[in-house]
């Protein structure tokens, strides 16, 4: 194993490999069986291994128009941080974390962002990773370190086998659609090829999309492994991004975010969270693990 892996495993059968590259989970199984997919992605925890499984998304999730954004009488101006034209997902999953403490069970890691020419943000962010029989419990809590309040979100970014039999189970009230530079255009209400409520399989097409109206709750059943993921997150989560390219994919994206993409540039911050110096941002997320019953 990677010398920057650390792996969590339990007498239940769940196992957890997690890099400080980007503070990235990089496969998690049940006995044996991988119910995140590790896939290749554009940061710097793929440059080393070559796929992340989920990382975080801080202090704010998908893309900000022009690269720049207005607050609170300031104008602020990112850097691209990838090949894409429009800043993406922050700054922390491109950093190396340090580890606070660990066992064989749980894990916290630490990352700290200065204000530099590409960010305005200065933030300390701790993540804490832990498995407890068939749940896998992530928790991050983002503190505003910067001489000055600014906007914050965060958001997980996990990728998920998709198979041809699978069905998610998912409730929002509306969900966006998208424009060029993969922002969200216009709210309406959920199409029915979209609507999950009930547990349905992906569109075949692209899919690229924000949702609100979200209860916090997710699930996905395999029939071809026999197993189904429940996901559950707190009050700070109250949006998601589906994302797949295709049906030819093997994987597909069900993003948590405690906001919409493109916030900054939004009525009310678009769900992000004024945080004055000093000042923390917390969320939980539990993945669970079942025997689907066929």
């Amino acid at each position: 194993m990677a010398e920057d892996t650390v792996l969590l495993e339990n007498d239940a059968g769940l196992t957890v490999e997690v890099s400080p590259f980007g503070g990235a989970l990089l496969s998690v199984r049940w006995r044996g069986t991988p119910v995140l997919a590790p896939t290749p992605a554009p940061g710097l925890a793929s440059q080393i291994f070559g796929a992340e499984a989920c990382f975080p998304l801080m202090p704010f999730g998908n893309r900000i128009k022009d690269n720049r954004f207005h607050f609170e009488g300031r104008d602020y101006t990112l850097a691209p941080n990838t090949a894409d034209l429009l800043v993406l997902h922050g700054d922390a999953w491109l950093g190396r974390w340090s580890i606070l403490r660990r066992d064989g069970h749980s894990l916290a890691l630490a990352y700290l962002q200065e204000v530099s020419a590409a960010t305005p943000f200065a933030y300390e962010v701790v993540q804490t990773v832990t498995i407890d029989g068939s749940n896998l419990t992530l928790s991050l809590a983002v503190t505003n370190r910067a001489a000055q309040a600014l906007p914050y979100g965060l958001g997980l970014h996990p990728y998920f086998p998709r198979t041809r039999g699978m069905r998610l189970f998912a409730h929002a009230d509306r969900y966006w659609t998208e424009r060029e530079n993969h922002l969200p255009d216009a709210m309406q209400p959920v199409p029915q090829d979209l609507d999950f409520t009930a547990g349905a399989a992906l569109p075949p097409g692209w899919l690229n999309n924000a949702f609100e109206g979200w209860d916090g709750k997710m699930r996905i059943e395999w029939p071809e492994t026999g197993l189904a993921l429940s996901l559950d997150a707190d009050e700070a989560f109250r949006f998601f991004v589906l994302y797949s390219p295709s049906i030819d994919a093997d994987f597909f994206c069900f993003e948590p975010m405690s906001h919409r993409p493109n916030a900054h540039h939004q009525a009310e911050r678009g769900g992000l969270v004024r945080l004055a110096p000093g000042e923390a941002l917390k969320g939980t997320v539990t993945l669970r693990v079942d025997q689907l019953e066929l």
